[in-house]
């Protein structure tokens, strides 16, 4: 093989692996948040059989809360939501509480009202709970 041309494969080579180094790679996307919005009738801050919150808003944020809001879903029939298909890295999530009287009068959180979570690839963190709950105890009063 002439000089020249081993001089151009190798810098055909070189050229390569730094486009290849430069090229941002797309974290994969495996990763899940779920959780459970709740009516708390005890004022426990505990969800163990208590009704769940249909049709509540959740929203998620990007890093910190408020800044960067990427999806909002809705809570089901028993209160649960899910947050699929998403890369490696920081969340938070927040019920829209605001947005949904949920049947309830004078609805209070009895749990913290966002939550941080930190995602690495292949994980699921499904304890994103949240609950509200009445001054009577009771719903619709």
């Amino acid at each position: 093989m002439n000089l020249y041309k081993k001089a151009s494969i190798q810098m055909l080579c070189i050229l390569s692996l730094y486009l290849a180094a430069c090229t941002p790679v797309e974290a994969p996307k495996t990763a899940a948040i779920s959780g459970r919005v709740y009516f708390d009738l005890d004022n426990s801050s505990s969800c163990e059989k208590e009704p769940g919150i249909a049709d509540m808003p959740i929203r998620l944020y990007l890093g910190a809360c408020g800044e960067n809001m990427l999806e909002t879903h809705y809570t089901d029939e028993n209160g649960e939501f899910v947050f699929t298909d998403l890369a490696p890295g920081d969340y938070c999530v927040i019920p829209d509480f605001e947005d949904k009287t949920c049947g309830y009068a004078g609805n209070f959180p009895t749990t913290a009202i966002s939550r941080h979570v930190t995602l690495e690839t292949g994980t699921k963190a499904d304890l994103v709970w949240f609950g509200f709950g009445d001054l009577s105890g009771n719903p619709d009063n």
